[in-house]
């Protein structure tokens, strides 16, 4: 196990990508109500937590694989989620591992923080799913954003 690390008598504990079974239904329950996910999980769903020690600090989920296109649904609680490393890892996992050639991500709509994040790694807004998802008990407009295998920076060869 890693040593953490001592900043001014902060501890800053390493952040380590968790995968394995043991952590799935932890890192889906933390995901859900922040992705606004309605529905349970289901085996096929590809799940990744982002964790410091115990606690999940970020999550992705993959679902819907359809031999084309992949649905990722993503949170985050600290930037330092965002790495380069970790941003490789997703687009290596969907391009490479999964073979997918497209990507969808769903957010709400003008909800900047979101989009500039979606926006910055490379992804293109394609449209507004009106009314597309309930968010506090209220119907919200979701934005539909895309990237193309050949589009990603992210991967070798591009």
């Amino acid at each position: 196990m890693e040593q953490p690390k001592r900043k001014n008598k902060l501890i800053i504990l390493a952040i380590r990508i968790v995968t394995d079974e043991s952590w799935k239904q932890k890192i889906f329950n933390w995901l859900q109500p922040k992705s606004n996910i309605w529905r349970d999980m289901q085996d096929h769903d590809r799940l990744v937590g982002f964790a410091e020690g115990s606690k999940i600090i970020g999550a992705l989920m993959f679902s819907d694989y359809d031999g084309n296109n992949i649905f990722v649904h993503l949170s985050i609680d600290d930037p330092r989620v965002c790495q380069r490393r970790y941003i490789k890892f997703m687009f290596n996992y969907c391009f490479i591992t999964a073979k997918c050639n497209r990507m969808t991500a769903l957010c709400e709509n003008n909800y900047e923080r979101n989009e500039k994040l979606l926006h910055g790694v490379g992804f293109t807004k394609e449209g507004i799913i009106r009314q597309g998802y309930c968010k506090n008990g209220k119907f919200v407009d979701g934005a539909v954003y895309g990237m193309l295998k050949q589009e990603c920076k992210w991967i070798k060869g591009n």
